[in-house]
Formats: structure tokens, sequence, C-alpha cells
């Protein structure tokens, strides 16, 4: 089972989790899933709900909790855009966007740490690989 590669993403994942939050919670109060949310909010914004659900690969029931939370702490605002009535869509405070500098800062400290000992060129393959097995995994396909 250690030498599986569901394994070993799943390990590399939970530490790298553990480490970013370790990070983030030395200059900040965020809660675990908010760092991504934010962090997803700084290249999209304004976007509804559902798109950052997708986007995050968080299930909606999720979304609604967290960003709940976050719009009572002041981190995010959820507005009708003129355009579109009927849907609500998410935007990041001051408060917010201080917080997403905070959290950028820990990504790449943590990214730093993961990737020390490797070259620019392994650490580029890593990304393309991880990329693959991200595709591979959210594409339905017919193995059984």
């Amino acid at each position: 089972m250690q030498d599986s590669l569901h394994y070993r993403l799943r390990k590399a994942h939970a530490l790298c989790q553990k480490n970013i939050m370790q990070e983030i919670r030395k200059k900040s109060d965020l809660r675990s899933g908010e760092p991504k949310i934010l962090e997803f909010l700084l290249e999209n914004e304004p976007c509804e709900q559902k798109m950052i659900a997708e986007g995050c690969e968080l299930d909606p029931a999720s979304i609604t909790g967290i960003l709940g939370r976050m719009e009572e702490r002041g981190l995010i605002t959820r507005d009708h855009l003129p355009s579109n009535r009927r849907s609500l869509f998410v935007s990041m405070t001051d408060k917010g966007r201080e917080m997403c500098s905070i959290t950028e800062n820990a990504f790449n400290i943590i990214d730093k740490k993961a990737c020390s000992g490797l070259s620019a060129k392994q650490t580029a393959e890593i990304q393309q690989l991880l990329e693959i097995i991200f595709t591979n995994l959210k594409t339905p396909n017919d193995l059984k």
C-alpha cells in the first residue's frame, strides 16, 4: 500500500495542507478551505458560488457553509450584479484581500519547501505529471 500512487498522493496532499495551514495560522485566523477560495477569487472575482465550488474541487454544500462563515468575518461579500439579478456573485473585501496576500505568501513558502532539492526542470515535470493525473481523474472513463 505505501508504494502505491494513491497512497503517496494522499500523503503528500495531507502534508501539504498541514504545512500551508501552519504557515497561514502564524499571521491569520483563516480556517481550512478558506485559503483556496481566496486564491480562486483573486483570479476570478466576482464569480458565482457554483464556479468557486468547481474551481476549488469542493461540493456545493461545503462551499455554502464556508462562504457563510467568510462573509460573517468580513472576508467576502455576496451580491447580485445588475446584469444578473438571479445569482449571487462573490467578491473579496479589503480584509479578504489582506488575507489573500498572507495565503499567497504561505503557498509560495510551501511550494519552495516541497520542491527543495529539485531542479527547475524536475519541478516543471512534476507539475506536468500532476496535471495529467488531475485530468485523468477528472475525466469520466470506463476503467474498472
